[in-house]
C-alpha cells in the first residue's frame, strides 16, 4: 500500500504516521522487525530499492516510512526511478506499506509531488485556525476526559497560536493541573506565558536595534529552562506573522481588522499592529531569512546552539 502525509502542520501529519506504522505492528509486525525509517533527505536509489524491494522477515511484508524526500538536493536525479517503481505497485494490502511523511507542504510542481498526491491515502495536513483551531483544543482536552472553558481556549490560542506541539504539550499539562474543567485561571497559573511574551518582547528589542536587551531576554528564557528551538520557533512564527501584517498596512489599520483577516487572536494581532512599523518591507525579510538559516545550521553544525542564536542575533 501507499501513504502519502504532507503539510505545514507536522503535528497531525506525525500522528497519522505513527497510527499507520501502530496499527500494521499490531496486525503484522508485532516484533517490529519489518519497520524500517528511511532520511528522505540523503537517500539514495540504492537505499530506496533496498528498503522497497526486501521481503519481511518472518512476515510476509514489512513498512518502510520516508521522511522528508523533498528536501533531498538530489530529488530530481533521482524521482524518475522512484516513480517508475511507485507506477508497477497495485496499492493492495498485499504489499509492502510505503509511507512519504513530509512536515510541510512540497513544491507541486515536480514530478514526485504529481504522482504521490494521486494515491488513494494523501493528504495534505493543514494548520487548524479559527474554530477548527479551538475544536481541535476541545478534542484534545476530552481524551483526558476533562472540559475547557472558551476564556481559557482564547487566552491559550493567545499564548500559543497554533503552534500544535506546543499546544499538547500545555494541554497535556493542564488536564494534570485540573481535577476537571480548565478554566482562565488555570492557564494562567500553568501554562508559560511569560516565554511567549518575551518573544514579543525580543522583536521591539530587534526593531529597535537593542541587541544588548535581546540578548538578555535570551538569557533570561534560556535560565529559566525554555527550550532554545522553541524560543527560535516562536520567534520565526512571529516574524512571519509580522511579514503578513505589513503587506496588509494598507488595508488593516485596526487590530480587529487584522485579526480577521490573518486568522489570530485579536490579542496577538494588537501586539502585532505596532511591531509592523519598526521594520521595512526588506528588513523583515533579512531578518525572517536569517532566522530560518539559524534553524537549518542549528540542525546540521557542531557548534552550540546558544552560540549560534546569539551570533545571529549580533549579526542582525
Amino acid at each position: 500500500m501507499l501513504f502519502f502525509y504532507y503539510g505545514e502542520n507536522s503535528f497531525d501529519s506525525y500522528q497519522q504516521t505513527k497510527k499507520i506504522v501502530e496499527q500494521f505492528q499490531k496486525i503484522v509486525d508485532k516484533d517490529k522487525y519489518n519497520t524500517e525509517y528511511l532520511d528522505g533527505e540523503n537517500i539514495t536509489l540504492d537505499d530506496f530499492f533496498h528498503a522497497v524491494k526486501a521481503s519481511g522477515f518472518l512476515a510476509e511484508k514489512k513498512i518502510i516510512i520516508i521522511k522528508n524526500i523533498f528536501d533531498n538536493k538530489k530529488l530530481k536525479d533521482i524521482q524518475d526511478e522512484i516513480i517508475k517503481f511507485i507506477k508497477t505497485q497495485k496499492d493492495i494490502k498485499e504489499e509492502n506499506y510505503i509511507l512519504f511523511w513530509q512536515n510541510k507542504k512540497p513544491d507541486s510542481r515536480t514530478k514526485l509531488y504529481k504522482t504521490l498526491s494521486k494515491f488513494k491515502h494523501s493528504k495534505e495536513f493543514k494548520n487548524p485556525t479559527g474554530n477548527q483551531l479551538i475544536k481541535w483544543i476541545e478534542t484534545k482536552v476530552s481524551k483526558y476526559n476533562k472540559t475547557i472553558d472558551t476564556n481559557a481556549i482564547n487566552l491559550l490560542i493567545s499564548y500559543i497560536g497554533n503552534n500544535l506541539w506546543q499546544l499538547n504539550q500545555e494541554i497535556n499539562k493542564l488536564a494534570n493541573y485540573c481535577k476537571k474543567n480548565i478554566t482562565e485561571k488555570d492557564v494562567k497559573e500553568v501554562v508559560k506565558a511569560k516565554a511567549d511574551d518575551n518573544i514579543f518582547n525580543l522583536v521591539d528589542a530587534l526593531g529597535n536595534k537593542n541587541k544588548s536587551l535581546a540578548l538578555q531576554l535570551i538569557e533570561e528564557q534560556l535560565n529559566e529552562g525554555v527550550n532554545i528551538q522553541y524560543i527560535l520557533n516562536m520567534t520565526i512564527r512571529q516574524f512571519r506573522l509580522i511579514i503578513k501584517a505589513k503587506s496588509l498596512a494598507g488595508q488593516t489599520k485596526y487590530a480587529e481588522a487584522l485579526a480577521q483577516v490573518m486568522q489570530v487572536h485579536p490579542m496577538v494581532a494588537r501586539k502585532i499592529l505596532p511591531q509592523r512599523e519598526l521594520y521595512t518591507m526588506d528588513q523583515l525579510k533579512n531578518i525572517y531569512n536569517k532566522l530560518l538559516h539559524f534553524d537549518r545550521q542549528s540542525k546540521t553544525s557542531s557548534l552550540d546552539n546558544k552560540i549560534l542564536f546569539v551570533k545571529m542575533i549580533v549579526e542582525l
